[in-house]
């Protein structure tokens, strides 16, 4: 029973498995949420643990947040900005682009540093 546990005991990762989630999780799973940063591990003697509170912490942060809609018929805050933002067009972002292109390549030829030959005037 998770009952045997206090908020800050350390609990081993496959027993927190099996008592908080029933299994449907593994401690591998849970050291995947401590990775990602959701999930705080204790490491003693070279095993991992977790709390209760770390738990609960961890299924705070996973819970997914419902979105809001972007736009609604009622203009009410709690739906968001029914405007869409201003996009650009295809042709516009392609000339963009070929433009940085252009600006970012060397010339094709290098410049002329020699000396130049006299020139001779035709008659």
């Amino acid at each position: 029973m998770p009952e045997e546990y206090g908020p800050n005991d350390p609990i081993p990762l496959a027993r927190a498995a099996q008592l908080f989630f029933r299994g449907a999780l593994t401690k591998s799973a849970l050291r995947t949420e401590a990775r990602k940063g959701n999930l705080e591990i204790i490491q003693i003697a070279n095993k991992d643990f977790v709390t209760r509170n770390g738990i609960e912490r961890m299924m705070e942060k996973c819970r997914k947040k419902s979105d809001q809609p972007g736009s609604g018929s009622d203009q009410t805050p709690a739906h968001g900005l029914s405007r869409m933002d201003q996009s650009v067009s295809p042709r516009t972002a392609a000339k963009a682009k070929l433009q940085q292109l252009r600006e970012s390549l060397p010339p094709t030829s290098q410049p002329n540093t020699s000396r130049g030959a006299e020139v001779v005037r035709l008659k």
